[in-house]
């Protein structure tokens, strides 16, 4: 046996003390000003002084009962790599109980998205994260001149492609499962109903090797992952509410029945047709994303009417195709560094018209 390992009490003593440490309430770090706001959202900010020649991108991030921080590296991406483009993010307001957002629809998501998108200027690059996916291409299709980009990082568009855990649970629970926890929640999903739905996705890593994982940075004495575990726990196991009217919605309309690829999902009175979406489409899925598996994000191609570019990132998970490195090196080559020539196009486009 190794001596880091043999040495075992002053590891054991400090394993303990990173374990039982309070958790760190998850909020953004990066520098930014609240633009625009109501009781369901706030519309942050993180370019100092947006250039007003530049179309502005917008980020949906995920909005599956966590804190939307973990879009921070790839908002740091942008301001590094465009410098000047004007960096929004949606942040929902995680309702209550008691809060008048408890009863927001899709409706009211995709006429909130809409708000923002005028807010910015009518025109926006939209960069849509895991569940913000479903909600941006909806957006697109229903408003397709507003959008000159649409970007899908890890988010399910054809529900029923690829298999998936998420999908196997959805089709083995009736509704009336999914409306008893809201009923619980007074009218929330309540985020540690999400919580303990997504840890027992993956129990193994979550109750074991998630601990291994900081039991092995004490023994090394590897301060820096020791941070990157505290970092995750705090925004892992720190949830928040989801309004109960959307989230059944979802559940019914998109997990269970898959309309947005049929066609048949009807949103503000009107069909939502993915083959209105005719701004360049960028697709990327993580090749060991258990959530989303890539299918879900991929057959997105086979509805648009545009060109889309895919891409496989190799060794990612869910989230990690918008927080690694590798990943990020990817937005900034194959979509950031193109923004400029599409805002050029799109000009174009409008003085012909």
């Amino acid at each position: 046996m190794s001596e880091s390992v043999c040495n075992i009490y002053p590891p054991f003593s400090r394993f303990w003390a990173e374990a039982l440490q309070p958790m760190k309430r998850p909020d953004w770090t990066l520098p930014n000003t609240v633009s625009y706001e109501n009781m369901s959202l706030k519309l942050r900010c993180f370019t100092a002084l947006p250039h007003t020649q530049k179309t502005p991108i917008l980020v949906l991030a995920p909005n599956a009962g966590h804190h939307l921080n973990i879009s921070e590296p790839l908002i740091s991406r942008c301001l590094r790599a465009d410098v000047g483009r004007g960096v929004y993010v949606v942040d929902w307001t995680p309702p209550t109980a008691d809060s008048p957002n408890r009863h927001d629809s899709v409706n009211d998501i995709i006429r909130n998205i809409a708000n923002c998108v005028g807010e910015l200027g009518n025109q926006v690059h939209l960069f849509t994260l895991c569940q913000g996916a479903w909600a941006g291409a909806i957006y697109a299709a229903l408003y397709p001149d507003s959008v000159l980009s649409y970007t899908d990082a890890a988010g399910p568009i054809d529900f029923f492609a690829g298999g998936g855990k998420i999908q196997a649970i959805c089709q083995s629970l009736p509704m009336s499962f999914y409306a008893n926890l809201v009923n619980i929640g007074g009218g929330v999903e309540r985020g540690e109903f999400q919580l303990m739905g997504f840890k027992n996705l993956n129990l193994y890593d979550r109750y074991i090797g998630d601990y291994l994982e900081l039991w092995y940075a004490v023994c090394n004495g590897d301060e820096k992952a020791i941070q990157k575990w505290h970092r995750f726990k705090d925004w892992y196991d720190q949830p928040q509410n989801l309004s109960g009217v959307w989230y059944l919605e979802v559940v019914e309309k998109l997990f269970k029945k898959n309309l947005l690829i049929s066609g048949e999902l009807e949103i503000i009175g009107r069909k939502v047709d993915l083959g209105q979406i005719t701004c360049p489409v960028f697709l990327i899925a993580g090749d060991n994303d258990d959530i989303t598996p890539p299918p879900q994000v991929f057959n997105m191609e086979n509805y648009v009417s545009t060109k889309v570019v895919k891409q496989l990132m190799q060794g990612s998970g869910h989230i990690g195709v918008f927080v690694k490195e590798s990943s990020l090196d990817y937005w900034e080559q194959a979509i950031i560094g193109k923004l400029d020539s599409l805002d050029s196009l799109a000009m174009c486009k409008h003085s012909a018209s």
